[in-house]
């Protein structure tokens, strides 16, 4: 970075000041015009955004000018979809082959001889400092709740949670088949889990003989508590697996009122044109909103020895805009056996999603799903209009494709309006 692209060190809190000549992707301001980025002048004073006007329009004269001339600005993210309890397990327990049932071995195996809470605790917040350096303000994690240490985890993650209350806000998902919940005594305790420790409900849902059923008490619970749910959908490339249909159906019939989130909903690209429409205009009516996970994806999906992948594992997210379905684009599973990369970094997934499902040409509205979109749903991120928190991330880049060719290099982090120093943690912590 240069001088002109280095905040100054003697800025005093609750000092108002500009950000002068910032660029900004304009879908996150009020601006009209037709530009994708813009470049505007970001009034800053008490941790809140004052006002954002056009470059070098009048402003206070007592007010400190801050030229940061080649900077991005965007506001802090909020991750929809991820993993904390088995984050950073990939150096002692990787994936054989990166099938995803190798995935699932090798997690079992690592959880039952290592996941003391010392070990969660420590990855869990190895994690969140990734995270919180690359400008995260707020994380939908889900937990592991299908064995008996489940009253255990989500006490681990409460604590997690008070311990990061204020730079990070945390909510939590049970991970658990719905074939588990179909039994009464273990849906009561995931229940009372999710209602003590303010959690969402869902589970990822299967096609089996006791699917829709267990899909039904979910649901009547979520309406009876007031709770929003959340599913693993549809993770497969197998064409006959329509659990987003089914979830939306049932979201429909009780009215579109409920917060539902699905994720993954991968076969959704290899179904037939026809129901897909028909699928899509359900969700669209009942208000479903969809996190995809094009990284973790694009490394299990169509995985087989020798065979180069046909496809690319995402799911059908220029359709589903066209039809204003919510969509968040995730990072699911970091360095372990379901994903063996990543690094809490929503910038990095979404650059991934604009490459995989094509997302640019113009890249318009889509950085919407990993800011202000989750921030509805999840908690947290609002656009950079005046009377917004100060809590904004700042790249070395005037345009998408600078940003993206160098990864958002040359990062800055500002947190109620305080640059913060946010170093992201060393690998050798884990060893």
């Amino acid at each position: 970075m240069t001088s002109q692209d280095q905040p100054p060190h003697d800025l005093a809190p609750g000092e108002p000041f500009v950000l002068r000549g910032v660029h900004v992707p304009a879908t996150f301001t009020a601006f009209e015009g037709g530009a994708e980025i813009v470049t505007a002048d970001i009034a800053i004073e008490q941790g809140r955004i004052a006002f954002v006007a056009p470059s070098l329009a009048e402003t206070p004269s007592a007010w400190r000018d801050i030229r940061l001339d080649r900077m991005m600005v965007w506001p802090c993210f909020v991750e929809a979809h991820t993993h904390l309890d088995s984050t950073q397990i990939w150096a002692r327990s990787p994936n054989p082959d990166g099938t995803f049932g190798s995935a699932a071995s090798a997690i079992i195996a690592d959880r039952e001889t290592h996941w003391t809470p010392d070990d969660m605790r420590r990855r869990m917040d190895f994690g969140l400092r990734c995270a919180y350096a690359h400008g995260v303000r707020a994380m939908r994690t889900h937990l592991a709740s299908q064995n008996e240490q489940i009253e255990q985890r989500w006490e681990i993650f409460s604590e997690v949670r008070a311990a990061w209350a204020g730079r990070i806000d945390l909510q939590a998902v049970p991970l658990i088949s719905t074939d588990v919940l179909a039994d009464d005594v273990w849906f009561a305790r995931v229940l009372d889990v999710v209602r003590r420790h303010g959690g969402v409900l869902g589970g990822f849902a299967h096609v089996s003989p006791l699917v829709d059923a267990s899909l039904e008490r979910l649901f009547d619970a979520a309406d009876k508590y007031g709770l929003a749910l959340d599913f693993h959908a549809d993770e497969t490339d197998d064409a006959t697996s329509d659990i987003v249909r089914r979830v939306a159906t049932l979201a429909d019939r009780r009215g579109g009122g409920m917060q539902v989130m699905v994720g993954h909903c991968c076969s959704l690209a290899v179904q037939d044109e026809t129901e897909v429409d028909r699928t899509l205009d359900l969700m669209a009516r009942a208000g479903l909103s969809v996190v995809s996970l094009p990284g973790c994806n694009l490394y299990l999906q169509a995985r087989a020895p020798g065979r180069t992948p046909r496809w690319r594992g995402v799911t059908l997210l220029h359709e589903m805009a066209a039809r204003d379905i919510p969509i968040c684009i995730g990072g699911d599973n970091c360095r372990d056996p379901y994903n063996p990369y990543g690094d809490f970094n929503p910038l990095e997934s979404f650059q991934d999603a604009v490459r995989i499902a094509h997302l640019d040409h113009p890249v318009g509205d889509w950085p919407l799903s990993v800011t202000t979109t989750p921030g509805a749903l999840v908690s947290q991120a609002q656009a950079i209009v005046a009377g917004a928190p100060a809590d904004l991330v700042l790249y070395r880049a005037k345009s998408y494709n600078e940003l993206f060719v160098r990864h958002g290099a040359g990062r800055l982090v500002m947190r109620d309006g305080i640059f913060v120093d946010a170093p992201l943690p060393d690998f050798s912590e884990l060893d």
